[in-house]
């Protein structure tokens, strides 16, 4: 089975947390003293000055880094949506696409073929690619900016979203299941055809869900 969140994840958020917590504090004190010291000292040392902007360097660099990171994934996963609208099945409505930028996430809604495109780049550097259609969930739920989407998909069994538009995504869900689309096909068993195309394209697997 593919591991969407490798073991060092766990220990990636302690380490998150701590510099959110302690760290940010931390080095802005440090960074304001020490460069206030080497600006207003009529003849700083050189470990003054380094200490003053390595403070500053080590606060925006990981979030450099994650910025990069997302940057590169958002990226991959344009690439696959283009991929799959070659399908024919999936062509989003402007207003029906949200890109979560941060979580490497994204989910589209073609409302005229009533068909929805989910993609997710985990931390394992694992993706889904997931094709719904109005009738494809269990059930939603919102709690603020958290959405629960409950799939038939034994392996996925539950899809979170954190977004400010938890509720207008929900909103485009709910409207969906009551406007009577029939299918000549199945669109999820469309992308299971296109995995190794996907995979190949991105360079990362897409397990294929059950």
């Amino acid at each position: 089975m593919i591991e969407r969140f490798p073991k060092w994840w766990f220990f990636y958020l302690i380490a998150k947390a701590l510099f959110y917590v302690a760290g940010i504090i931390g080095l802005v004190s440090y960074g304001i003293m020490y460069l206030t010291v080497a600006l207003t000292h009529p003849n700083p040392s050189l470990s003054t000055w380094i200490i003053g902007i390595g403070c500053w360097v080590l606060l925006f660099t990981p979030f450099a880094i994650n910025r990069f990171i997302a940057t590169k994934r958002k990226q991959k996963i344009q690439a696959v949506i283009e991929k799959v609208k070659q399908t024919g099945y999936f062509n989003p409505d402007q207003n029906g696409e949200y890109f979560l930028f941060w979580q490497s996430t994204y989910i589209g809604f073609d409302f005229r073929q009533g068909t929805i495109l989910y993609i997710r780049i985990y931390p394992g550097n694992v993706m889904d690619v997931i094709g719904l259609d109005a009738y494809s969930l269990v059930r939603t739920e919102v709690d603020g900016s958290k959405l629960s989407l409950y799939t038939k998909f034994s392996t996925l069994p539950m899809i979170p979203l954190k977004t400010g538009a938890a509720s207008s995504i929900a909103n485009h869900l709910h409207a969906m299941s009551y406007k009577g689309y029939r299918y000549s096909f199945d669109f999820n068993d469309v992308l299971k055809k296109k995995c190794h195309e996907m995979a190949t394209l991105t360079g990362m697997p897409v397990p294929e869900l059950m």
